[in-house]
C-alpha cells in the first residue's frame, strides 16, 4: 500500500483540494453533538476557487461545537489573531490574502488542530484526504439563524451596565464606548457627543468603502467586549452563535419593564408641515398647503421598537432627505409619498395599517374595505387649525410650542356613546323558516369592541368620533349612530350582487366569523352554528 503523502500546498497537488479549506465537524467524529435539523452557528466558508482549479461545495462551520470544545482549555484566540487588544475574526489572519494563501490557513490549520486533537485520544474533526467530509452539497442541517433585535430594553441595559466603561472617564453614562463616527481626516472612528445613532445607518448589510458591514462591525465590538469582560471575571454577554442568534435564547432575553427615554435632542412633539419655517412662506403659499399634522414623537418613540422604525437611513427630520419634490438623498421619494405610502412600515399610513392587523383591531378592520387614497379622509390628521399659525416664517421656538400645546389639546378626546344611543339587543332571522332568530348582543359586542381600545393612544385618536365604532360593522353605510340596517345593501340571504356584494347570509357569516377568529374569541366559537342559531322544534 502507498503511504500517505501529507499535507502540503504545492504545484502539485490534486485539483480536488484547490478549494475551500476544511473547517467542519460531521456527525461521524462529533457523536455527541446533533449535527442534523436546525442551528442557530452555521458559518458558510466559500473562498473563490483558484484560476483554473475545480471549485467544491462550500463548507458549513459549526462555530458553537468547536467554541464549546476549546473554551475550558483556551480562548478566541485558538483560531482568531489579535491586534491593539482586539480579536480580528477571519480565521487565523489580520486581513485576506491571495486565494491560495487563505487556503492553506485554513487546511493546514485545522487539519493541524485535528490531528493534534486525536494524537491526544480525543475525538476529532477530518484529517488529509478527508475531502467530501467537509465540502459537501448535502448535510441534512438547516440554518435556524435569527437576527437579533438591538430593541431599546436591550440597549438600557447596556448602557446602565456599570462593567461597561464611557471613553471618558468623566462621563456619567457609557455612550462614548460604542457609538462612534468616522472621522476621514484623521483616518479614525471618534465619538462625537450628541451624534449618536444606530449602527446600521452606516453599517449596511454588506461592506461599503467607508464602514465594514454591520455582521462585522456587531461581532467586532459585541463579542470583542464580551470576551474582554469574562476575561476579567466579570458579567457579559454570549460569545456563542446561539447566545445570541437562536430563538430559544433570545425568548429568554430579560426584558426591562420601563425604559428611561433615550434622550438624543429629539423633540416632544412637533407640526409635519416643512413648509412653516420656509424663509420665503407668505400667506399665498399659506393658502396652497395642507393644514399640519401634529404629530406626537414622544408617544411614538414609546410605541416603537427603536427610533429606526421611522428614520430608517439617518436620524435627521424626514423632510431633510424626502423634500416636496424629492432628493437624490431620499430615494427621489417625495415627502407625501414617504409620509402616505400603504407598503412601507416606515410612513405613517403603512405603519398605522400594520397596526391594525393587531388582533384588538383585526376584528373591525380585517372586514372593512380598503378605501382607495383619494377617499380617505385627510383631516383626520391634517386637523390644526392654521389660524393658530404665523406670524411667517415661524421660528423653531414657537413651532414646537405650538405642537406642545395642540397634542395636549387633542389628548384623551375619545368620545363614548351612552347606552342610550346603543341599541341592547337585535334579532338576526334571516333564516326564520329554519331557525329562530340570532339573539344579538349588540350593546355588549358594542362595549367589547370599546374595551379593546383601553389606553392605546393611536386607536383612542382615531376613534375619537361617537359614531367611529360603528363603522367597523356597518362599514359602507354613512356614520352615524342609526345606520341603515345591512340587509338595506345586502340582498337574499344566499344570493350575491353584480358588484360583489355578499347576500344577506353570507354578510352576516363573512362578519361575525371573522372578527372572532381575528379577535381570538373563543366563546362563542367562530364555527359553533347552535350557539347563534337554534333549531326550531318540528310542529308534528
Amino acid at each position: 500500500m502507498a503511504k500517505r503523502r501529507p499535507f502540503g500546498w504545492g504545484k502539485g497537488i490534486v485539483p480536488v483540494i484547490i478549494l475551500v479549506g476544511v473547517f467542519f465537524v460531521i456527525a461521524s467524529v462529533y457523536s455527541d453533538t446533533d449535527l442534523h435539523g436546525m442551528r442557530p452557528d452555521i458559518l458558510m466558508i466559500d473562498l473563490p476557487a483558484i484560476p483554473g482549479g475545480e471549485k467544491m461545495p462550500a463548507v458549513q462551520f459549526l462555530h458553537d461545537v468547536h467554541t464549546q470544545r476549546v473554551q475550558e482549555k483556551k480562548n478566541c484566540s485558538t483560531c482568531h489573531l489579535e491586534k491593539d487588544q482586539r480579536f480580528v475574526f477571519k480565521f487565523m489572519r489580520l486581513d485576506n490574502g491571495a486565494i491560495e494563501t487563505d487556503m492553506a490557513i485554513y487546511h493546514e490549520n485545522c487539519i493541524g488542530c485535528h490531528v493534534e486533537t486525536e494524537a491526544s485520544g480525543e475525538k476529532a474533526g477530518p484529517i488529509t484526504g478527508d475531502c467530501r467530509s467537509c465540502h459537501r452539497t448535502q448535510t441534512g442541517m438547516g440554518s435556524s439563524w435569527r437576527p437579533l433585535s438591538f430593541d431599546k430594553s436591550l440597549h438600557y441595559r447596556h448602557e446602565s451596565a456599570t462593567v461597561i466603561l464611557p471613553e471618558d472617564a468623566g462621563d456619567t453614562v457609557n455612550c462614548s464606548a460604542c457609538h462612534h463616527t468616522y472621522d476621514k481626516s484623521a483616518q479614525k472612528t471618534v465619538y462625537t457627543r450628541g451624534e449618536e445613532g444606530s449602527c446600521r445607518y452606516c453599517h449596511k448589510e454588506e461592506k461599503t468603502e467607508d464602514a465594514s458591514s454591520i455582521r462585522s462591525a456587531s461581532h467586532d465590538a459585541c463579542v470583542n467586549c464580551h470576551q474582554t469582560l469574562m476575561n476579567q471575571k466579570k458579567t457579559a454577554g454570549p460569545i456563542e452563535c446561539a447566545g445570541c442568534h437562536s430563538a430559544e435564547e433570545q425568548a429568554g432575553i430579560k426584558v426591562v419593564a420601563s425604559v428611561p427615554r433615550m434622550k438624543r435632542n429629539q423633540p416632544d412633539a412637533v407640526l409635519l408641515a416643512s413648509w412653516i419655517t420656509g424663509q420665503e412662506t407668505d400667506a399665498k403659499k399659506v393658502a396652497q398647503q395642507m393644514d399640519p399634522v401634529v404629530f406626537n414623537h414622544e408617544v411614538h418613540e414609546g410605541a416603537n421598537a427603536s427610533c429606526q422604525s421611522c428614520h430608517h437611513e439617518t436620524l435627521k427630520k424626514c423632510s431633510d432627505c424626502h423634500t416636496e419634490n424629492g432628493d437624490q438623498d431620499g430615494g427621489q421619494v417625495q415627502l407625501a409619498q414617504a409620509m402616505h405610502s400603504r407598503t412601507s412600515t416606515k410612513s405613517c399610513i403603512g405603519c398605522h395599517k400594520e397596526a391594525q392587523k393587531n388582533k384588538n383591531c383585526a376584528g373591525c378592520h380585517a372586514s372593512m374595505p380598503d378605501k382607495p387614497f383619494a377617499d380617505e379622509n385627510c383631516r383626520q390628521c391634517h386637523r390644526l387649525d392654521r389660524a393658530a399659525l404665523g406670524p411667517w416664517p415661524m421660528n423653531k421656538t414657537a413651532k414646537s410650542e405650538l405642537a406642545i400645546e395642540a397634542v395636549k389639546v387633542s389628548a384623551g378626546n375619545f368620545v363614548k356613546p351612552t347606552d342610550e344611543q346603543i341599541p341592547e339587543k337585535v334579532v338576526i332571522d334571516v333564516l326564520a323558516d329554519q331557525y329562530e332568530g340570532a339573539q344579538f348582543p349588540h350593546r355588549q359586542v358594542f362595549r367589547g369592541i370599546e374595551s379593546r381600545i383601553g389606553d392605546n393612544g393611536m386607536a383612542r385618536y382615531f376613534h375619537d368620533k361617537k359614531t367611529t365604532l360603528c363603522m367597523g360593522c356597518h362599514h359602507n353605510s354613512p356614520a352615524s349612530l342609526q345606520p341603515p340596517k345591512c340587509a338595506s345593501c345586502h340582498g337574499e340571504a344566499f344570493k350575491g350582487s353584480l358588484d360583489e356584494r355578499p347576500g344577506l347570509m353570507g354578510a352576516y357569516h363573512g362578519q361575525c366569523i371573522k372578527c372572532h377568529q381575528k379577535m381570538g374569541i373563543k366563546d362563542p366559537a367562530a364555527t359553533d352554528c347552535g350557539k347563534c342559531h337554534k333549531e326550531k322544534l318540528s310542529s308534528k
